[in-house]
């Protein structure tokens, strides 16, 4: 079976959901952070208490500093998508994006089209 384990009712993560979150996040996902997983919590990004699912599109790992201010500290927001990029915008209104290691981000917009040279032949 591939992809991420089923969602659970209990509000702690399964073994399998555990193990897939840590391997796709490998470091704390706070922006700049980088505390390697086995130092790091597994948290729910919409808290449970506000009905957030024990789902790995919902869990993402933060170092316990990183968990408590995200916490505890007012006006901080995470947000995640379904393949794990966690946007964290500070309480000022900065935004940052992390993404799980080889996850690209997407591709840039197209833009205009560059002029194309004239038909006519140069002035030799």
């Amino acid at each position: 079976m591939t992809g991420p384990p089923p969602e659970t009712e209990a509000y702690e993560p399964t073994d399998r959901q555990r193990a897939f979150v840590t391997t796709r996040d490998r470091r704390c996902r706070f922006p700049n952070c980088g505390q390697r997983v086995g130092w790091a919590d597994l948290d729910h990004v919409i808290s449970a208490a506000c009905g957030g699912a024990t789902d790995c599109a919902n869990l993402c790992c933060l170092c316990r500093s990183h968990h408590r201010l995200k916490t505890f500290a007012p006006g901080w927001r995470f947000a995640m998508t379904d393949e794990g990029v966690l946007t964290v915008t500070t309480p000022s209104g900065v935004t940052r994006t992390t993404r799980p290691p080889g996850v690209r981000p997407p591709p840039a917009p197209a833009g205009p089209e560059p002029p194309q040279p004239a038909d006519d032949p140069p002035p030799f």
